[in-house]
């Protein structure tokens, strides 16, 4: 994840992605099969999330997703999402002023 300063906010990925300990998915989640494409949807539906839930002044920024790593037995829906969410935030230093967090069953739950 980069932040760079930018005239309002944006979201750019430009990740690969691979799973666990940077092994690449290779042929069986390349670039144009569509997990990899939900896995960076999903990267820049968390990156979007994130910035909208900060206050307008903190919000122009560029972020790019450089980096989609998951683990092929433990990514379900909406954890890429999750972790972009929260890498925007480590990323900007700022927190927003409700967290998503992890239900019951173990999916993410994104307040409105």
């Amino acid at each position: 994840m980069h932040v760079a300063v930018a005239a309002g906010p944006a979201v750019r990925v430009v990740a690969e992605v691979s799973g666990g300990r940077g092994a690449s998915f290779g042929i069986a989640v390349g670039a144009g099969c569509a997990e990899a494409e939900r896995f960076r949807e999903e990267a820049r539906d968390g990156a979007w999330y994130a910035l909208m839930r900060l206050p307008e002044e903190a919000r122009g920024v560029l972020v790019s997703v450089v980096e989609i790593v998951t683990a092929p037995a433990d990514t379900g829906p909406g954890d890429v999402k999750f972790a972009a969410a929260h890498a925007v935030w480590r990323a900007l230093g700022r927190e927003p002023d409700r967290w998503p967090w992890t239900g019951e069953d173990g999916d993410p739950v994104f307040p409105a």
